[in-house]
């Protein structure tokens, strides 16, 4: 008893380290205390954070042009096999030769695939194939996408596999250019009730696009794997047959159904210096969440999720793992912010404590691990589309950004533009919704920064105004 009631005082100080939750207030001490009972449990199950839902989507992306289009798919599907066959087990507690099945309960599960079929989407139509073992024999499958495009039926939809009993495609390729507000959807053209790729390649505004779920990959990974796609594209893309398809190819399809409700994100991304600190802009996002929250005496701006990677800094597979996050915020006093210095501080040892497994996000996600419950009705509580009641404590531990810096340790690769689905959406009833901001540095010297999100990045615009005070601000930390 003494025991539990320690680590429940000590999940409530660490709360209210972050946010206003009240001494004595009963909701906060029953989360701590419900928290501390669970804690030292055995784990019940794996990975929480996502259940394959589109809450869950990303896409990568990088600057790129198509001369033909299914000759340049042709080449994304084969460079999609060599780069999942080189990154497979590369990645702990990230297997990528699989395919997402749907479960009974309505969850999700990792199955293993060859990495044999790839579903291609023109139109409103998908076409399920088994890729040749080299890109050299496609030339039969460059003739049919072509004459694919060339349909005027297209618009009527529908799905036609070659080999129907066969497992489901690892990756869906999308020909056509699709809405970037929505490309983080893009495998998901070839879903089906059973369920279906993790993995989709497609073009949106000038970007090559590879989208994934995080069911399979954190950021790290999908870094790593969008510019091993890239590099297997260039070198695939001469060997490839020509298909000298040169109409305009039909406009991708929504990638819709109940399930999906698809909300578009605000993008904007651009270069920065190599070497920019993630502090000073998390200190800039606590300013500007406190700014737009509309609760000027405020003594918490809301708070913002850190991505960590586990583990010691010596550790050489550190990077490569799933991620743990640390929440953070910015106090103010009579509207006025902390020093740079003091936030600093507090922020670097609330990250040191979550790498080593001991601060409140990996102790709270070690009770829910612990609970009880069926796995698929522990991830939908972090699902964007959990249950109201979570929302307080959602706004707590999940925040309302999330501030993420990769560095992709020496591979090589595009400078590439990084978008998250955000934790929440905005409502009418709750305009600030939620932002993702990403740095990814290159070994090249080359860096890029994105920020999306809905509400207060909800359009491209706003994601451009965001990124601008972010820099401006974070300029001026010292």
């Amino acid at each position: 008893m003494k025991a539990w009631a320690q680590r429940a005082v000590e999940l409530h100080r660490e709360l209210a380290e972050v946010a206003e939750v009240g001494r004595v207030d009963p909701r906060w001490w029953l989360v701590a205390a419900g928290a501390a009972v669970v804690e030292p449990w055995p784990a019940r199950g794996t990975y929480l954070i996502s259940d394959a839902e589109p809450g869950a989507d990303t896409f990568m992306g990088y600057a790129a042009t198509v001369d033909d289009p299914v000759r340049d798919a042709i080449a994304r599907a084969h460079a999609a096999r060599v780069a999942l066959r080189a990154l497979d087990g590369t990645l702990p507690e990230q297997p990528l030769a699989i395919t997402v099945e749907r479960t009974r309960d309505g969850g999700a599960i990792a199955h293993p695939s060859t990495l044999a079929r790839v579903a291609f989407a023109i139109g409103a139509r998908v076409i399920v194939v088994t890729l040749h073992a080299n890109i050299s024999e496609e030339g039969p499958l460059a003739t049919r996408l072509a004459r694919e495009l060339d349909d005027h039926a297209l618009s009527a939809g529908g799905r036609e596999d070659d080999t129907p009993e066969a497992e489901a495609p690892f990756v869906t390729i999308t020909l056509g250019d699709e809405p970037r507000a929505f490309a983080r959807h893009g495998h998901r053209r070839a879903w089906t009730g059973a369920g279906g790729p993790w993995l989709g390649l497609g073009h949106a505004d000038g970007l090559a696009t590879i989208s994934t779920c995080h069911l399979a990959v954190d950021g790290y990974g999908h870094a790593r794997l969008t510019s091993a796609i890239a590099e297997a594209h260039a070198a695939l893309y001469p060997t490839a047959p020509t298909s000298h398809h040169h109409r305009p190819v039909p406009v991708p399809s929504d990638v819709g159904g109940p399930e999906l409700r698809a909300t578009p994100l605000g993008i904007a991304w651009r270069p920065i210096p190599h070497g920019l600190r993630a502090l000073p802009l998390g200190f800039a996002l606590g300013r500007v969440l406190h700014a737009h929250a509309g609760r000027p005496d405020a003594r918490f701006s809301p708070t913002f999720q850190i991505p960590v990677a586990p583990g010691r800094r010596d550790d050489p597979m550190r990077l490569r793992r799933r991620v743990v996050f640390a929440v953070s915020s910015v106090r103010f006093t009579d509207g006025a912010p902390e020093p740079y210095a003091q936030f600093a501080a507090r922020t670097r040892e609330l990250l040191a404590r979550e790498a080593m497994g001991e601060g409140l996000c990996g102790r709270m996600l070690a009770a829910a691990r612990a609970m009880p419950a069926p796995l698929a009705w522990k991830r939908r509580q972090f699902s964007a589309h959990r249950p109201r009641w979570l929302d307080r404590i959602s706004d707590v531990l999940g925040g309302r950004a999330c501030l993420s810096r990769m560095s992709l340790d020496g591979a090589p690769g595009p400078a590439l533009c990084a978008v998250s689905s955000p934790s929440r959406f905005a409502t009418r009833g709750d305009p600030l919704g939620a932002c993702v901001v990403t740095i990814v540095d290159h070994p090249d010297g080359a860096a890029t920064i994105t920020a999306c999100g809905s509400g207060l990045a909800g359009t491209d615009a706003a994601a451009e105004t965001l990124l601008d005070d972010l820099l401006a601000m974070a300029a001026t930390a010292s």
